[in-house]
């Protein structure tokens, strides 16, 4: 499978390439942050603040003091279960291994109330890794037969992006010096050049039959050898 202009997105026998070779070179940065609390009120028909950027380790406290709520992932990342009546608390710490575990496009994640998100109440949050490449789609919930677009952010500056697949799994993986978060066999999307700001891109149109096919996607800044965010797509 290779994104080209022309492009097949799952021509298995025409420039398919196996990425796992390229595996034992791969090295992932464990930057070390001070770990923040950060607390969201939930009050009346609102999330406050209804936006939040996180860095990784952070922990966030949601915290009604009256009203009944709950708190979801719309991508199922968290959820604090069915609407209780406050005084209530539900916390989620946004560590390497809640990434690892809810891949999803730029580490950003919607949540809601369910029983009064017809009113508003909504919210999201960003988890910000320094140091780390960010790879994000565009939709991030993309459609069979329509356009799709891949930003990796924050890799370095004019270096080569390999940008992999999967369509067994989200991994782990692990390589010698590192951990991919892809099942093996790893398949070769592109090889990119990231612009002196280390922003790459690529935009394709996913074929009518992906309709319904789980892929997981990742990506490697060859220059510091270090992975990108995993991400997981179901392509409606």
């Amino acid at each position: 499978m290779m994104f080209c202009s022309p492009i097949s997105y799952l021509d298995y026998t025409v420039h398919m390439k196996i990425f796992t070779f390229l595996l034992p070179f791969f090295f992932v940065c464990a930057a070390v942050q001070a770990q923040s609390r950060h607390t969201v009120d939930v009050t009346g028909m609102a999330f406050s603040p209804a936006h939040l950027d996180v860095t990784i380790g952070d922990t966030v406290d949601f915290v009604w003091g009256s009203g009944v709520h709950n708190v979801r992932a719309l991508s199922g990342a968290f959820d604090s279960g069915s609407p209780v009546a406050g005084p209530f608390t539900f916390s989620v710490t946004f560590d390497q291994q809640f990434l690892n575990d809810n891949p999803f496009s730029n580490n950003f994640y919607k949540y809601q109330c369910d029983i009064h998100v017809t009113a508003g109440m909504a919210g999201s949050i960003k988890v910000v890794t320094p140091g780390i490449p960010v790879l994000d789609l565009a939709p991030d919930l993309p459609s069979a037969g329509s356009p799709l677009t891949f930003n990796i952010w924050d890799a370095s500056p004019n270096s080569t992006v390999l940008l992999g697949y999967s369509m067994t799994g989200g991994g782990p993986f692990n390589s010698p010096f590192g951990l991919a978060l892809l099942t093996p066999p790893v398949k070769l999307i592109n090889s990119l050049n990231a612009d002196s700001a280390g922003h790459a891109s690529l935009s394709v149109t996913v074929p009518a039959p992906m309709q319904g096919r789980s892929i997981w996607f990742q990506a490697l800044d060859r220059t510091a050898t270090v992975f990108s965010n995993g991400v997981f797509s179901v392509f409606n």
